[in-house]
């Protein structure tokens, strides 16, 4: 299905507005990225109301910040990776710093209280909670499962257009196609599994939580992200 995409940037967070048939927004930014939001949809013509669908692609205050506001003044419907629902919703608190990097160790060792500070968004529910393989039929999109960086990571993937909004998965920073934060992450294993994933599945474009977007070549840039890991752990 043929639509536009939008890049909405917050600092070196991205969001993205589909312009088609139906209108959509790929995540939120944090709650002080809600002006961008606005001017974002100014430009295009469009109003709050316009807004269709609301496509999450993990848990992240940076990326449901403006959720909860979003759905209450919009009407949309919004779509998240099932695992990660509970934290979106509230029912779960937000995963406490991983010991997979020492950035992450020593972000532990912090009072829970401050941690909580700058992560702090409202709670917001989720009308389809997706596991990977659903297709939204309205948008044209497919969903892929992430997990790794959450365990309901998920990408939203336009089979026609080879493109793909991907999230946190793989990074992007500098232009560079590279590893999500490590000490907001889960498993090193499922990241590997879930960008292999990515590289199979022939994406000339991505749209990545972070970075410069859209991210050309994709799957194949990503595919030699992988082959570069691969090798710094054998000869480690």
């Amino acid at each position: 299905m043929r639509f536009d995409v939008d890049v909405i940037r917050s600092g070196i967070v991205n969001a993205y507005l589909i312009r088609g048939r139906r209108i959509a927004l790929v995540d939120t930014l944090a709650p002080a990225g809600w002006g961008r939001l606005l001017k974002a949809l100014q430009r295009a013509g469009l109003s709050l109301g316009d807004i269709e669908f609301i496509l999450i692609t993990h848990h992240h205050f940076d990326h449901c910040g403006n959720l909860a506001r979003l759905k209450r003044l919009s009407g949309a419907v919004v779509v998240a990776g099932a695992a990660d629902v509970p934290v979106i919703e509230g029912s779960q608190p937000v995963p406490p710093p991983s010991d997979l990097n020492r950035v992450g160790r020593f972000l532990a060792k912090l009072p829970t209280r401050l941690l909580e500070s700058y992560q702090k968004c409202e709670c917001a529910g989720v009308d389809v909670p997706v596991h990977g393989g659903e297709a939204i039929e309205e948008l044209g999109l497919e969903v892929v499962a992430l997990p790794g960086h959450t365990p309901g990571g998920v990408a939203y993937y336009d089979p026609e257009g080879r493109r793909a909004f991907t999230g946190d998965l793989v990074s992007n920073y500098f232009g560079r196609p590279g590893m999500p934060t490590l000490s907001a992450s889960e498993s090193l294993a499922e990241i590997a599994a879930s960008q292999e994933a990515l590289a199979e599945l022939g994406l000339e474009t991505a749209f990545p939580g972070h970075g410069p977007a859209p991210m050309q070549g994709a799957s194949p840039a990503i595919g030699r992200l992988l082959e570069k890991r691969r090798g710094s752990a054998a000869a480690g």
